[in-house]
């Protein structure tokens, strides 16, 4: 009798975009089981993962047979499903905006039980109770998923081997055991904290070493919170999936999965000491920089010092809602992405040769835009006309004369022509072209030149740099 092989079929097709703006290449996996069709779609521009199922009485051929990538005799159903839990449990701990936005995740699916509007230390508690019941009990619902698979279909779940392997069934002994006991320990765990109306957990023993005189036990400091959590005065900055600052009027807490950080803002001290650049996928790939705050207590204390990481964008927010200031280090500077156009902007003018000008500007006389500095650009069309390649541009995309006088600094100039510009093609911004504020004439950077006697001197080689002042 001919063995049966694993009637397992993976085919992919790659589809159209149907938003070609947003840059996304969507791929449809499709997998075929007999009884069961399970349907895929990866946007890879807006990390979105969707995952549908469908559930037919017949099986139902793959639409493009011809497309094959495993063979269907080394197809193993576990190794499938393995990976769809492996997912599954990846965007359960870490959901995407896609996710939270349709709400699927733990907060939103356990509302009735969890509520942060009224208590929040107490919704705290909960919630991290809650995701580690679920985060520890997904290995085990995998385990009981197989084995229901195995009593009912056995001949897709068993794949046909003159000798079974040894090493194979203990390793799923093992996996079997430990994510039982796993759940056992997670639950033995959070039935702990939850004794003594929740004296146990970690945050309540957290809470209970910012007691004072006028808030004796962990209780009031949480009421505290509370209270100032419910006021407008708070702000929340999300820095990843996982952890969330929220600063009221005297607290700073660091959210994270299970463990929280809180400390008064009175003992705080905050330094920033690093700035790094990270690719961040929004609609498209874009670079960010974040901030590294380090927050101690100003002395010796149990509270354990903590890092801070926030977008640079929000840290304007955050000095107006702290008490105390925040020391920066001499090597950290907070540029926002124009200013840091506006730099390599004057560098590219600085390259481009001097006009001469009747214009004098009188005392009075200031830049239309920013009326602190005297005006020393004018527009000067010196550009050629063609694009890398060296080809002559058509006439519509050509730079045009200015007639206008000088009437900006370089500076606000180099901010006009940043807002001007897609934020997404902010890595060829230097390239791009724009029009004079005033006669509406195109031009590029390679047109925008210093007047005689008006160039901003380079520092000289040598010469110390002048860091900008800190907050002490």
């Amino acid at each position: 009798m001919k063995k049966k092989r694993c009637p397992f079929v993976v085919t992919a097709a790659t589809v159209k975009n149907v938003a070609p703006a947003r840059r996304q290449v969507p791929t449809r996996l499709f997998v075929f089981l007999p009884k069961t069709v399970l349907f895929f779609q990866f946007c890879h521009g807006s990390r979105a993962v969707f995952f549908s199922f469908f559930f037919f009485c017949n099986p139902i051929p793959p639409p493009h047979p011809h497309i094959f990538l495993f063979p269907h005799s080394t197809m193993v159903p576990h190794i499938i499903y393995g990976i769809i839990f492996v997912m599954l449990f990846f965007f359960t701990i870490f959901p995407t905006a896609e996710m939270e936005s349709v709400g699927l995740t733990v907060d939103h699916l356990c509302s009735r039980y969890l509520s942060a509007d009224t208590d929040y230390v107490m919704y705290q508690l909960k919630s991290t109770s809650v995701k580690l019941l679920i985060h520890s009990a997904m290995p085990f619902i995998y385990v009981l998923f197989i084995w229901l698979m195995m009593w009912a279909n056995p001949d897709e779940m068993m794949v046909v081997q003159r000798q079974p392997s040894p090493l194979g069934e203990t390793v799923w002994d093992v996996f079997c055991s430990a994510a039982g006991t796993l759940l056992i320990v997670a639950a033995v765990t959070v039935f702990y904290w939850a004794q003594d109306g929740w004296s146990n957990h970690p945050i309540a023993k957290q809470l209970q070493l910012l007691t004072s005189a006028t808030l004796p036990d962990w209780r009031s400091v949480a009421t505290n919170i509370n209270d100032e959590y419910r006021r407008d005065t708070k702000i929340i900055i999300r820095s990843n999936a996982i952890s969330t600052l929220v600063v009221t009027e005297s607290w700073i807490i660091k959210t994270n999965m299970y463990v929280h950080n809180i400390i008064p803002q009175s003992e705080a001290l905050l330094y920033a000491y690093k700035i790094d650049t990270k690719e961040v996928i929004t609609d498209t790939l874009e670079s960010a920089e974040f901030v590294n705050i380090g927050v101690k207590p100003q002395q010796q204390s149990r509270i354990k010092p903590f890092i801070i990481r926030i977008n640079v964008v929000h840290i304007k927010d955050l000095r107006d809602r702290l008490q105390q200031p925040i020391l920066v280090m001499p090597s950290v500077q907070f540029r926002t992405l124009t200013e840091r156009f506006v730099e390599a902007f004057k560098e590219e003018v600085a390259q481009n040769p001097t006009v001469p000008s009747a214009y004098v500007p009188d005392e009075g006389d200031c830049c239309l835009a920013c009326l602190q500095a005297q005006p020393d650009v004018k527009i000067a069309k010196y550009c050629l006309d063609v694009d890398a390649a060296g080809s002559v541009l058509p006439e519509q995309e050509r730079c045009q004369p200015c007639g206008c006088r000088p009437l900006w600094c370089v500076s606000c100039l180099a901010t006009w022509f940043a807002s001007q510009q897609q934020r997404a093609e902010r890595d060829t911004w230097l390239s791009k072209k724009t029009t004079c504020p005033m006669c509406r004439a195109r031009f590029c950077v390679r047109d925008v030149c210093y007047l005689e006697g008006r160039r901003t001197p380079p520092a000289q080689e040598g010469e110390e740099e002048v860091l900008p002042e800190t907050e002490q």
